[in-house]
């Protein structure tokens, strides 16, 4: 028993040696155990799981109460979870343990442009900026273009817009950003200018092409506008932006007052928003107005039913006075009605378009005045971007197709 007592001595002193639970060893790196754990935080904030965050991101600190970045990744955490002071508290910090950070320093500039501290959120922009050893720039100045903007200050968010362009001339948000600031001061052809070279980089999306829609409406470009606006409903019809150009469409027609019918008028009359109208639309106020004293009600329902029961020449007639509407349908009788008439419109220019660098499909139907749809089915096409500099693109239905 002695002996046996004496064995487990030895091997409890063994145990003592070695490190307890809450102990660290020597070797112990804790560096990059608060990057380990730092990594985990973010990683689990990230898929929502906020406690398991936090639970990594105290134990970072833990290990690296003097790291600036566990400090930012802490402050981003406030941030998410919308505890400002906590937010400011930490990023303070961050930028008190590294004030030559201009990553933290833009990240702090663009939160505190979130909480409406504009004055400040510039001064951490500008001592971003001002590195020059610091590789984002052009995100910084984006940012401040964007908060300029809130403030109404468009000339100078053009000014930023631009100097981010001048370290990333092909960023697509920040020419979408500018476009949109140029609409906003209506300077229509700065805003034109810009939205090409958008184009040259970007997909076609409802936001560029009601862009495209408002500059054209701006520079008084009618045609410009009838075109983005069909090649809008075409492509997103259940885009807010292609209601938004239903509301303002103005090629709708409407059968005009005459002494022996009322006015025919429906919900899908829309009136322009640059002609007020205290707030009623077309079909309320015929709805309103009664028919001519002299003129019963049967006898104004005999020439409505009249006038629908017109024989065809004289419904041509009307069209030609009045501009035809278009209606997006995906039945086949319309799509072949479609077709027929971009098949008239075709025979009066060339067959085809030989497809020049930076050009797409979006453009050329512009240009040629054909849907993109027909486009498509007339070169056996079945996207908008696969066309290549080079290529022959038919402008004419497959019969008229020669080499």
């Amino acid at each position: 028993m002695r002996k046996s007592l004496i064995a487990c001595l030895f091997i409890l002193t063994g145990c003592v040696s070695q490190s307890q639970p809450g102990m660290l060893s020597d070797n112990f790196d804790t560096q990059e155990a608060a990057k380990t754990r730092m990594s985990l935080g973010l990683t689990y904030l990230k898929n929502g799981e906020y406690s398991q965050a936090k639970k990594n991101l105290d134990k970072a600190l833990e290990f690296g109460p003097r790291m600036a970045e566990v400090h930012y990744a802490m402050a981003y955490y406030y941030q998410t979870v919308e505890d400002q002071p906590r937010a400011v508290e930490f990023f303070e910090n961050a930028m008190s343990l590294a004030p030559r950070d201009a990553d933290i320093a833009n990240s702090y500039g663009a939160y505190l442009c979130e909480q409406g501290e504009y004055e400040e959120a510039n001064k951490y922009f500008t001592r971003a900026v001002k590195n020059q050893r610091y590789a984002n720039a052009v995100l910084t100045y984006e940012n401040m273009g964007i908060c300029a903007r809130e403030r109404g200050f468009h000339d100078d968010a053009i000014n930023y817009f631009n100097d981010a362009l001048n370290h990333q001339p092909s960023r697509t948000k920040t020419l979408y950003l500018l476009a949109q600031e140029y609409v906003a001061t209506q300077r229509w052809g700065k805003a034109a200018e810009t939205l090409k070279r958008y184009e040259k980089v970007s997909r076609i999306s409802p936001d560029s092409l009601w862009l495209a829609v408002e500059i054209a409406r701006g520079q008084k470009d009618l045609e410009s506008q009838r075109a983005y606006g069909e090649m809008l409903v075409s492509m997103f019809p259940d885009s807010e932006q292609a209601k938004q150009y239903e509301a303002i469409r103005t090629d709708r027609p409407v059968l005009k007052r005459t002494r022996k019918t009322k006015v025919i008028a429906t919900d899908s009359v829309a009136e322009a928003p640059d002609q007020p109208d205290n707030n009623k639309s077309r079909a309320e106020k015929s709805a309103n107005e009664a028919p001519p004293e002299d003129v019963t009600e049967e006898a104004a329902e005999e020439d409505v039913s009249a006038t629908a029961r017109a024989p065809e020449k004289e419904s041509k007639k009307s069209e030609s006075e009045t501009p035809e509407p278009e209606v997006i349908s995906n039945s086949d009788s319309q799509e072949v009605s479609d077709e027929q008439d971009d098949a008239a419109q075709s025979t009066q220019q060339k067959r085809y378009h030989i497809v020049q660098k930076s050009e797409n499909l979006y453009r050329l139907s512009v240009k040629y005045n054909i849907r993109m749809s027909t486009l498509l089915k007339w070169n056996q096409l079945t996207d908008s971007d696969l066309l290549e500099a080079g290529t022959r693109l038919w402008l004419v239905p497959p019969e008229q197709q020669t080499n």
